[in-house]
């Protein structure tokens, strides 16, 4: 029991998991910096432009559907910070 916990408590020290930043990436280098294994990274959703279906939508139904939907789409993306350096960039 007690090598779980110190398992468990090393994990959380070490700073594996940051909300903000996301999960410790050791294979990546940071390409400003060239720091390896102090990358994070984390997967969140971006504004891209203008969707082709919405545009079409909203010439069909003379603009309504703008009013429910807009007309950018969002896309996945992967949102990567240098913990040594402060460098950030979108991994696409």
């Amino acid at each position: 029991m007690a090598g779980k916990v110190n398992r468990f408590l090393s994990f959380l020290v070490e700073g594996a998991v940051d909300s903000h930043s996301g999960y410790v990436q050791p294979n990546l280098v940071c390409p400003h910096c060239g720091t390896h294994g102090r990358v994070r990274t984390k997967a969140t959703k971006t504004k891209q432009g203008v969707s082709g279906g919405k545009a079409t939508a909203a010439v069909l139904t003379g603009g309504a559907s703008l009013l429910a939907t807009g007309l950018s789409h969002k896309g996945r993306v992967t949102k990567a910070r240098c913990e040594a350096c402060g460098t950030n960039w979108t991994i696409t």
